[in-house]
């Protein structure tokens, strides 16, 4: 088996003496710079009937970490009427938990027309779809006055906003300010930074795919050299895979017309050199691991052990088009057809978190998953036994039973960043379970050698790879189980973050390389 630690996308390794705390290590390497985090939602969300809860996400979950052990500020964009009413009586800045301790929280506000604009207009409908190359070409997008009005007056001003307050922010801080934007809701924050705050060092942290420079040109000239040059107001912008790193580099070379050292990774504009590089997120293990094992999972354990079939197949995700789940039902169709001896002993249990129900494609996809799983039980159901059990709604503890008892995880997305939930499940399952992967997806490049690979568009193949899983011998099973695991274990949470206040301190404090 591959030594994890040298696999060849993760170019440094963690520095961080033995014992020392992922705080320590960060607050010694960066110990003249107050940092901010600037993302989309708050770390935590007001509830209707008072108090908080957690901000939904992997990305939030991630950005808690790093905030808390930077001891950073967190800038947040004000996106519904719960959010604002605090605001009208709190003001747009106070203290906001973490995981275990605070934050200060900065709240730019926006109109709540330019935010749905920016947000169910442009960020979702538009970046998402052509990030994960969902587009049907020959019929959308249809960039029209609505698509270009919603840009101008809704994403160019949202980002406008937050600009603002990051500076704003930055400005009553000690220190050298460390700017980490994320995502794509926020691509044109760090140029209009670095006009302000020449001295800041900037990095964003693009959470989802990078596209080819050809699929890039589906967007108007201005939007999509709008989205390149805000990136490029970087010192660091930091993807998911080396992949990503590569399509990036290509577009500004091939979009923009830049200099671009593909060895040193990285890109000349107006004498300053930018960086790109791969930084796989991760999970924290050992709170998973503590959360696998709690009461609560071991409840819905119980649960799950009252109807469990012999074989279980899981699926865990969010009802995004780009998850591809009805090409998944499909695929566990064709198992059903092609191995009718596994019926009444194989149950495909898929745990899906309605998403974006707001924006009118969502919609429609929820509805195409439900009806796909009614024509599957209508047509392959027996008295006593249902194939697939649907299940729509969020609980991480149910999640987490599923997580620790599947036999076949299945992963298949069209496209994807990178994919939590194959982490997740490699690292709790206790079943010897198979983790059935998209090669698109990002999570690939790291487990590729512990999972069974799938083209995620090929449903015969993804039958297959889902019955190779459930007959596969037990000590192939475990070996890859086994595998899997160590891999999660050792690039997990604090590497994405040590490597790259690493890459901060190496590559973006270099005298001579930022703007003056």
């Amino acid at each position: 088996m591959t030594n994890p630690q040298q696999s060849p996308f993760l170019e440094s390794v963690d520095r961080r003496r033995p014992g020392q705390s992922l705080r320590g290590y960060v607050a010694r390497t960066l110990p003249h710079n107050s940092t901010i985090v600037v993302a989309n939602r708050a770390p935590h969300e007001p509830k209707p009937e008072g108090g908080f809860t957690r901000g939904a996400g992997g990305v939030i979950t991630a950005l808690l970490t790093f905030a808390e052990v930077a001891g950073a500020e967190w800038v947040a964009c004000a996106r519904n009427a719960g959010e604002r009413e605090l605001i009208a009586e709190h003001g747009a800045s106070w203290e906001a938990p973490l995981l275990r301790g605070t934050t200060r929280l900065h709240y730019a506000t926006p109109t709540p027309e330019q935010y749905d604009q920016y947000y169910s207009v442009i960020s979702n409908p538009v970046l998402w779809f052509l990030q994960h190359y969902l587009w049907d070409l020959g019929n959308q997008p249809v960039i029209n006055g609505r698509i270009h009005r919603a840009w101008n007056k809704g994403y160019v001003e949202v980002n406008k906003h937050m600009a603002r307050k990051v500076v704003e922010v930055a400005r009553g801080l000690p220190g050298r300010p460390l700017v980490m934007v994320h995502d794509y809701q926020l691509y044109l924050v760090p140029a209009l930074v670095r006009e302000q705050l020449h001295g800041a060092i900037i990095q964003h942290f693009v959470h989802i795919p990078w596209p080819t420079p050809q699929y890039w040109k589906v967007l108007p000239r201005e939007m999509r050299d709008a989205i390149l040059f805000g990136l490029l107001g970087c010192d660091i912008v930091g993807f998911q895979t080396t992949l990503d790193v590569r399509n990036f580099l290509m577009t500004c070379e091939e979009n923009a017309g830049l200099t671009v050292d593909e060895r040193e990774r990285a890109v000349l504009i107006d004498g300053r050199v930018v960086y790109a590089r791969a930084y796989p997120i991760s999970i924290d293990v050992a709170s998973t691991t503590r959360l696998s094992y709690s009461h609560g999972v071991m409840v819905e354990e119980r649960k799950l052990r009252d109807w469990r079939p012999q074989h279980l197949i899981v699926r865990i995700d969010r009802t995004d088009p780009s998850k591809n789940i009805v090409r998944g039902f499909l695929a566990y169709e064709k198992l059903l057809a092609h191995h009718p001896e596994l019926k009444g002993r194989v149950q495909f249990w898929a745990f899906l978190q309605p998403s974006r129900q707001d924006v009118a494609v969502y919609r429609t996809y929820v509805r195409k998953v439900r009806q796909v799983v009614a024509r599957i039980n209508a047509q392959h159901g027996a008295p006593g036994w249902q194939p697939v059990r649907l299940e729509l709604g969020e609980g991480i503890r149910k999640a987490m039973a599923a997580m620790r008892n599947f036999d076949v995880l299945l992963v298949n997305s069209v496209y994807d960043g990178l994919n939590l939930v194959a982490k997740e499940g490699a690292l709790v399952n206790r079943s010897d379970g198979v983790i059935v992967l998209s090669e698109n997806v990002g999570a690939h490049e790291e487990l590729h050698q512990h999972v069974l690979s799938v083209n995620p568009f090929d449903i015969e193949a993804t039958a297959n790879a889902m019955h190779q899983a459930i007959v596969m011998a037990s000590d192939d099973k475990r070996r890859l189980n086994a595998g899997a695991r160590e891999v999660v274990r050792t690039n997990d949470i604090a590497r994405w973050i040590t490597r790259q206040v690493q890459d901060i301190r190496d590559l973006a404090a270099e005298p001579g390389l930022r703007a003056g």
